[in-house]
């Protein structure tokens, strides 16, 4: 049975002139920037006795469409195939729309397509990063300002930054401008209609959220189809060396997204995204992006910023100067285990949340209509940034 839909998934790829192997070409180009080798060659089988000559992008085309590969995805795409058609016959129904049975065949075998081609690109793209983290070393991670060439670190306003490094979060309006916000709400929302977002069991069986996530990387976005994400990771991608430029955190270049999805009375109880010693994940920044065009505070969904804890460097540095008062240290320590409300943050669209991962209680309030939220979590060690020399947090 493997082999037989091995053979179909080849067919698949080969139908109509073999637009499904054009497409995937495409895709797998406009991700890795192969756009000089020859389009002919690229993804089609290897004529008897040919070299293995081409570039990187025709390689591993030819390597993940081979029968043996495609027997491999058999399993995984046939389910993907059967949950997608499931989700597009339920909502047809529920549209009073029937199919009949030429139409439910040819609409399996475009997901057929769909998904095949998918796969090969997730494959693709993980054997890719598996080759580019091989010869990486965790140096390499640091985000230098000096090693960044995609233009100029100005994407964060003074304001922004500066309360970030004193409050422990900044608010930026407009961060992408234009209408990218409506590209990135549409593409989102696509992709939680493909049903990608699952939920995170663990925590919703203890009741401390009910969102759903999906994690991307750029290397798994279509850039024709998917523009707005595409634009949005890049600029993302941009802010560790920007922050290092200007508040030398240490932090540590990313290109891993987390999407939220939350429906209508959807929550995430009060928490922090990092932590010091035993809880410490290597979460140091948290950037937040709202992909909500017309969002207003009837929507509710407000993200509740708490006032910045004390890091363990700051409660050192003030048992030290109440160690000859007695009862000092207890009402400091009891101090930093009250949380006090600090600011309500509307996630209206196109705004950007910086926070401190370690120090910021945050908590996603009841919202009363669908509501997205793209996170970038930026790992930096605990120290550099957390408490300057002569800075002291405004209490």
């Amino acid at each position: 049975m493997l082999d037989v839909m091995a053979n179909v998934m080849n067919e698949t790829l080969d139908d109509n002139a073999a637009i499904a192997r054009h497409d995937l070409e495409r895709r797998v180009r406009t991700g890795t920037g192969c756009d000089d080798a020859a389009p002919h060659a690229c993804g089609m089988p290897a004529e008897e006795g040919a070299s293995d000559d081409g570039d990187v992008a025709t390689r591993l085309i030819r390597e993940h469409t081979k029968l043996s590969s495609l027997r491999d995805m058999v399993p995984t795409v046939m389910e993907q195939v059967q949950s997608m058609f499931a989700r597009i016959k339920a909502k047809g129904e529920a549209d009073k729309m029937k199919m009949d049975g030429e139409t439910e065949a040819q609409v399996r075998k475009d997901i057929l397509k769909e998904v095949l081609i998918r796969q090969i690109l997730k494959n693709i793209n993980a054997a890719n990063s598996k080759a580019h983290a091989a010869g990486s070393v965790e140096g390499g991670l640091l985000a230098t300002p000096a090693g960044y060439t995609d233009g100029a670190l100005d994407s964060l306003t003074g304001d922004c930054i500066r309360n970030l490094m004193e409050r422990g979060y900044g608010v930026l309006d407009g961060f992408m401008g234009g209408t990218v916000v409506e590209d990135v709400f549409r593409e989102t929302e696509l992709l939680d209609f493909e049903g990608k977002f699952a939920e995170v069991q663990q925590q919703r069986m203890v009741g401390t959220r009910t969102d759903k996530v999906y994690f991307l990387t750029p290397e798994e976005l279509d850039r024709e189809k998917q523009p707005g994400l595409s634009a949005l990771f890049k600029k993302l991608i941009s802010i560790p060396f920007e922050l290092n430029k200007k508040c030398n955190l240490c932090l540590q270049a990313t290109g891993s997204f987390q999407l939220a999805r939350y429906a209508d009375q959807g929550f995430y109880q009060k928490h922090t995204d990092g932590g010091y010693d035993n809880l410490n994940n290597g979460r140091k920044i948290t950037a937040i992006y709202y992909a909500n065009p017309r969002w207003t505070s009837s929507d509710a969904g407000q993200l509740r910023m708490y006032k910045r804890r004390r890091n363990p460097y700051q409660i050192v540095a003030s048992k030290a100067e109440a160690a000859s008062v007695d009862g000092e240290v207890e009402a400091s320590n009891a101090e930093d285990t009250k949380d006090a409300e600090e600011e309500d943050v509307e996630p209206v669209g196109d705004r950007l949340v910086l926070l401190r991962a370690r120090d910021m209680p945050h908590e996603v309030l009841r919202v009363g209509r669908k509501r997205f939220a793209i996170s970038m979590y930026i790992m930096g060690p605990p120290g550099p940034g957390d408490q300057p020399d002569g800075h002291y947090t405004p209490s």
